[in-house]
């Protein structure tokens, strides 16, 4: 579990209200901005066929890759899903569309789970498999299977004589490789797309941050507001551990 993870980041956060939230600071990044007018239409069909290792979101045409980790599948890049629901609740990093072509959307938490921008402030105590806003098939991952994805990884890192975030992160991506490397062995190429939070956009190209399912129940400042999440840096292994719901982070989806 996070909580007992080797290594896990200490993250401190400062409360704020709505009207300065992550959710509400910026345009919708890649579409436009936020004056132009929003529409859903498909940008493209899937293919009849795929190349092996690959899938298709059928709201979208995009082509996503996929990859096999211990037993799960993951993808293998992070989502880039756009729809008009979420449009004041994702971003491109500094609103530019070549950020969002090379690293995924960020979303709000709300916006990943597919809900009403109200559970932001209280518990939605979601349960079951969510498929959020993830591709026909697959879902959002939980604290658990994040957890099993991490214990996996650590373990054959262990074995490897390897860092767990070494063998996870895309190779070329990170800063210092030469002195913290990237061996990416099971293809997951994670990207450093850094964050969006209340005081704007920070930590690309240094740190990987993803939302779990789970909403974060403990006793912690925040209360309702915040998640669990998972995030890997240039110079260490993972780490868990909770951020506002409100905030950008990236979306890995896993198979149903």
């Amino acid at each position: 579990m996070a909580a007992t993870c080797a290594l896990t980041f200490a993250l401190a956060f400062t409360a704020c209200d709505d009207s300065t939230s992550a959710s509400d600071n910026g345009g919708n990044g890649g579409n436009g901005g936020t004056n132009t007018p929003c529409t859903d239409a498909i940008q493209a069909e899937c293919p009849e066929t795929l190349e092996a290792g690959t899938i298709c979101d059928n709201r979208d045409g995009k082509i996503y890759k996929i990859t096999t980790v211990g037993s799960q599948v993951w993808m293998a890049e992070n989502l880039n899903y756009y729809s008009c629901n979420i449009k004041d609740a994702s971003w491109c990093y500094e609103d530019k569309p070549e950020n969002c072509d090379k690293y995924g959307r960020l979303y709000s938490w709300t916006a990943a789970m597919g809900i009403d921008k109200s559970y932001q402030t209280k518990y939605a105590n979601l349960t079951g498999v969510q498929r959020g806003n993830c591709p026909e098939g697959f879902h959002m991952p939980s604290e658990a299977e994040w957890s099993d994805f991490y214990d996996f990884v650590s373990n054959y890192a262990i074995e490897q004589s390897n860092d767990e975030g070494a063998v996870v992160r895309a190779k070329g991506a990170w800063p210092n490789e030469s002195y913290y490397p990237a061996t990416d062995d099971f293809g997951f190429a994670m990207l450093p797309a850094g964050r969006k939070n209340f005081t704007g956009y920070e930590e690309l190209g240094e740190k990987a941050f993803f939302w779990t399912a789970d909403e974060d129940h403990r006793d912690v400042v925040g209360g309702p507001r915040n998640v669990g999440i998972w995030t890997v840096s240039s110079m260490f292994g993972f780490g868990g551990g909770s951020l506002m719901k409100d905030e950008g982070l990236s979306i890995r989806c896993v198979k149903d």
